[in-house]
């Protein structure tokens, strides 16, 4: 049993002084767990100017956690722009740059020679691939992810490259492939829309769509019709917005195999825009485009549950309904002695109930109500979004200014303060220097400012100071200068989260939130440690539940249920190991280890995964 701990929690954990580092094993001991799967991102190793690869940043981690007595399992993704095959490229012809595999595998056997020096020899390829689209899905956001896209091709053609590389690399290596998300019965994510079509010739190599609410952000997703119509795998390559869609056939055809017939505009489909495939197809095209050459020692699955648990899962649902036919498809291709392993399962924890009970126009503070804050919150980041559209009603770095346990939390507008110089614990400070701000910021007498900083001092060791200021005059800062605030005492403490460090400088200034906030009872909220976000989704108790089920499942099967239409199966006796994600836990009544609270207590997650092990 293991924990995967996520690249957000692992820049996290990384960023600890050593005592705060080893309080976080002991939290992981406390709980048995034997295992880590860890990032060692491509994108941040390989220098583009020489080749170089400078596995320094990874190594440390690795080296804190294997002398704790840790196993780990290393992730090789995220590929750089410049080591992607151009749009268009042989022999996928797809519209997406996809990473290219020689430069892939070139990584992953430098990963496996540094790695496997250190003891290390179990290596996982590449994180989800099923759902790595290579641009961000979300509306707002539209960029290049900078990975690359991913069709079973482009994935069998990387496992295809690394495996022998890396075996050639460690001899003694365990690779880990597939790494497949969960999905729902189209695929994963997206929207549903309404659409019409004229009729598709067999032997076309693209089609039009016509659909009124296509949106933008729709571009390069795939596209699939409750009916079946649409061959599984068709792809959006292009969007006029409240028109429709250019679509092509899926990577592994050429051309749409088939006529499908036309469908009036007059009586639309149903069609399901989303960014990720189904694992089942997924699997099954990487197997065949592998065409029997050797990709992993084991199948990596993601059957993620939430908000179900797992004996209660719809088929339609995905997660842990789809591992016997996964172990089919395996078994289909003669892999039945491979096992599999379970190397993200679990829910992250902190989506609270919240309101305000006024209109806040340009305020400078916000008073919420909500029975799930505690005094843990301080100084966390605030999040509220409206559950109507997704929107933020916010501005992005709001933080708890103060908080009562069951009552809320009082929320400052972000900070426009930001510290020029490092410091360090123990410093005699007498002032303290504030940058160039984008506007002016008058500091009044006698302010309240807290300030968390990360110093650079020889050692590494992080530490945390607050400052009160006692100025007799009020100080305003310069756009372009520098200003210098003196101050008469400094207490150094810890002061994010509560008895470890970070990273955040935060002020109560007089700043507002700009524009007004309107009443009334918002249901998304979340309570975000700083720079470590995850989206909250379940209760304590349901993240523990989940935990319990997955390893009854796995030991002795998930029950047939005809009321929910979840499928029996079990035991599992082919799934080898199973990993619990680290989330860095959005909730006010949880720590960024996802498994305890940030003063130490113990959630109920971490019983059941001691209970689990034992």
């Amino acid at each position: 049993m293991g924990i995967a701990l996520g690249s957000g929690y692992q820049a996290y954990f990384a960023s600890l002084s050593s005592s705060a580092q080893q309080s976080e094993i002991a939290r992981m001991k406390a709980a048995n767990i034997a295992w880590v799967r860890m990032d060692a991102d491509w994108n941040d190793i390989q220098n583009p100017e020489d080749g170089v690869f400078d596995f320094a940043v990874p190594n440390a981690t690795a080296a804190v956690l294997l002398a704790a007595g840790m196993n780990l399992d290393i992730l090789l993704y995220e590929s750089p722009t410049w080591a992607r095959l151009a749009a268009g490229a042989a022999p996928l012809n797809s519209p997406w740059p996809t990473p290219d595999p020689s430069l892939y595998a070139k990584y992953c056997a430098a990963a496996a020679k540094n790695f496997s020096a250190m003891g290390v020899h179990t290596f996982e390829l590449w994180n989800e691939p099923n759902l790595d689209t290579g641009y961000a899905p979300l509306p707002k956001l539209g960029t290049p992810s900078g990975w690359g896209y991913l069709s079973p091709l482009g994935f069998a053609d990387l496992a295809v490259a690394a495996y022998p590389a890396i075996k050639a690399a460690d001899p003694e290596a365990f690779v880990l492939g597939g790494t497949l998300a969960n999905h729902d019965e189209y695929g994963y994510g997206g929207a549903t829309r309404g659409a019409s079509w004229a009729q598709i010739t067999a032997g076309s190599t693209t089609a039009q769509i016509s659909c009124t609410t296509a949106n933008p952000a729709d571009l390069y997703m795939l596209v699939a019709d409750a009916d079946g119509l649409l061959p599984p795998g068709t792809h959006i390559t292009a969007v006029v917005e409240g028109v429709g869609y250019t679509v092509g056939p899926p990577a592994w055809q050429t051309t749409f195999t088939t006529s499908i017939a036309a469908v009036s505009s007059s009586s639309p489909v149903t069609v399901h825009v989303s960014f990720g495939y189904a694992p089942e197809l997924f699997l099954t095209q990487t197997y065949a485009r592998a065409a029997g050459q050797p990709m992993w020692d084991a199948l990596a699955i993601h059957p993620y549950t939430q908000s179900y648990l797992p004996a209660s899962q719809p088929v339609k649902e995905g997660g842990f309904t789809v591992i016997p036919a996964l172990r089919n498809i395996m078994a289909a291709n003669g892999e039945s002695a491979k096992p599999m392993w379970i190397t993200e399962i679990g829910a992250a924890t902190g989506k609270a109930s919240a309101v305000w009970p006024a209109t806040a126009a340009a305020g400078t503070s916000l008073a919420v109500t909500s029975p799930n804050a505690t005094t843990d919150d301080v100084h966390y980041l605030f999040v509220a979004l409206d559950p109507t559209n997704n929107e933020p009603l916010v501005p992005t770095g709001s933080f708890v200014w103060d908080a009562t346990a069951g009552g809320g939390w009082t929320v400052l507008p972000p900070t426009g303060l930001v510290l020029s110089t490092p410091l360090t614990s123990g410093t005699a400070i007498i002032s303290l220097t504030v940058a160039a701000t984008k506007a002016p910021l008058t500091i009044q007498p006698g302010t309240l400012v807290k300030v968390t900083v990360v110093p650079g001092d020889s050692s590494g060791v992080t530490s945390v100071v607050k400052t009160t200021t006692t100025n007799t005059t009020a100080i305003t800062t310069s756009t372009t200068t520098e200003t210098t605030i003196p101050v008469s005492s400094v207490t150094p403490t810890a002061d994010y989260p509560a008895g470890t460090n970070g990273s955040v400088i935060q002020a109560s200034i007089g700043q507002t939130f700009g524009t007004a906030i309107a009443a009334g009872a918002h249901l998304i909220v979340y309570v975000y440690p700083p720079g470590v976000a995850q989206d909250g989704a379940v209760s304590e108790t349901s993240q523990a539940d989940i935990i319990t089920q997955t390893f009854t499942a796995i030991e002795t099967g998930v029950p047939a249920d005809a009321s929910t239409g979840v499928i029996g199966a079990g035991p599992w006796s082919y799934v080898q190991a199973v990993f619990v994600y680290c989330w860095s836990d959005a909730g006010g009544t949880a720590g960024p280890f996802g498994l305890t609270r940030a003063d130490g207590t113990s959630k109920p997650a971490l019983a059941a995964l001691t209970a689990a092990a034992g």
